[in-house]
């Protein structure tokens, strides 16, 4: 290699070595054919000149680096018909994983036969029957009816061993569990059928439909009310509204006050965001999680630890159903309101319980968030006709704690709570 006319030479003082101060020298100069070189002389070493042979090394010149990062991506920049695939695949996995779990977890109900009672307004409302299997039948029909954001199931499940109604038909009854509108079998029947109701449509119009079924099915003008949460509240009012076809009631859970329950008073606050028209599809997707999974609000409902993950799962994927706006906002202004009465004023149903006459069981749950014990012997104390409460828990001496949900499908249930409804019933239609 020929050195060019001229060197040009500087201390590169930034690969200074942390235990000296001395330099490294570097000479840079250009070749005669125009290629630059660099010499470098080591630490210690003597400068390159005609009197001294210094190690002198010679290397390349580095080239500029012609690395460039990558632009960013932006949304808007993915072209429209890739964003389309992609909904369309995300719609596809989340269609798929509804449809397998809702196949894959579906308790087929064992009722005897289904029947419809069709209501004034134009609704076909479902009645499962359990006929009786008891060596006598006895002569009262007994009516079970669900709670808010559940069917008939929550009473008749698919799983035999968590069946009140099948528990009930063993010990003589015949049973009906009833699906309000809009929950599990019930149908509009005709055209121009009301699409949205409150609490006191159920009262108004399902409750006669059902209870003319019932009649024209066993000739039988009364019947024994179980009924669960909200189902309670409606056989409460029933009492007052139709004390000639109601023989009885028991009321599992059922929230008559509501001054006690600070997180309902949240909700009810932001209700809206609790319309309850995602209930079901939201249960479905997330019934695989169930066991592993504790939500805040269902926690509310239900003691997931007193719930076996089998039970709870079915629970999530067939139990759970649509909420009215109509009801959510009837029941946002009761616990707003501290109040249990008709939207329009017809009927103040916490005042009617002082007139009804027919003998009351109100069950309580230790760890109900919905329906506290002490709400629970407040609404037996109001009761005017003969009444007991008993209070399934810890306390109690159940096995375990009970919550509001699991009266009926804790793991202990059915040897713990379903014996004292049917003995309760029996003395009430020996």
């Amino acid at each position: 290699m020929i050195a060019s006319t001229f060197f040009t030479s500087h201390l590169d003082r930034k690969n200074v070595g942390r235990r000296g101060r001395r330099a490294r020298c570097t000479i840079a100069g250009q070749c005669a054919d125009g290629d630059p070189y660099t010499f470098r002389l080591l630490p210690g070493s003597a400068t390159p000149n005609a009197n001294t042979g210094g190690a002198l090394f010679a290397t390349a010149a580095p080239r500029p680096s012609t690395f460039r990062p990558a632009p960013a991506v932006h949304f808007r920049d993915v072209e429209p018909s890739r964003l389309a695939a992609l909904a369309l695949l995300l719609a596809a996995a989340i269609w798929a994983h509804y449809a397998f779990w809702t196949w894959r977890l579906r308790a087929q109900p064992r009722e005897d036969e289904l029947l419809f009672g069709e209501t004034r307004d134009g609704w076909r409302v479902a009645l499962g029957r359990r006929r009786p299997k008891g060596p006598a039948a006895r002569p009262v029909p007994v009516l079970l009816v669900h709670g808010i954001a559940a069917n008939r199931l929550c009473l008749d499940f698919g799983v035999e061993r968590w069946s009140l109604a099948a528990h009930l038909a063993r010990a003589g009854f015949d049973c009906f569990a009833l699906d309000l509108r809009g929950h599990g079998r019930s149908r509009p029947a005709r055209r121009g059928a009301p699409r949205g109701w409150s609490f006191d449509d159920y009262l108004r119009q399902d409750i006669p439909a059902a209870l003319d079924a019932i009649r024209a099915a066993t000739g039988q003008d009364r019947v024994l009310w179980v009924g669960h949460s909200q189902g309670g509240l409606l056989g409460l009012a029933a009492c007052a509204a139709y004390p000639e076809r109601v023989a009885g009631l028991v009321a599992l859970g059922a929230p008559v006050y509501w001054d006690v329950q600070d997180r309902l008073k949240l909700f009810a606050r932001f209700g809206f965001l609790l319309a309850g028209r995602w209930n079901r599809f939201l249960a479905r997707m997330l019934a695989p999680l169930s066991g592993y999974l504790h939500l805040p609000v269902s926690e509310i409902a239900i003691n997931g630890r007193n719930v076996s993950r089998p039970v709870y799962r079915r629970v999530l994927a067939n139990v759970v159903e649509n909420i009215s706006p109509g009801v959510v906002a009837q029941f946002a202004r009761w616990i707003s309101t501290d109040t249990f009465a008709a939207a329009d004023g017809a009927l103040d149903y916490r005042a009617a319980l002082g007139r009804c006459r027919q003998p009351a069981l109100f069950v309580a749950a230790e760890a109900d968030r919905i329906a506290p014990p002490a709400v629970v012997v407040r609404a037996a104390a109001a009761w005017g006709g003969p009444s007991a409460v008993v209070r399934f828990g810890c306390a109690g001496g159940s096995s375990v704690q009970y919550g509001h949900t699991d009266l009926l499908l804790g793991v202990h249930a059915p040897e713990e709570v379903f014996p004292r409804i049917a003995a309760w019933l029996a003395e009430q239609a020996p």
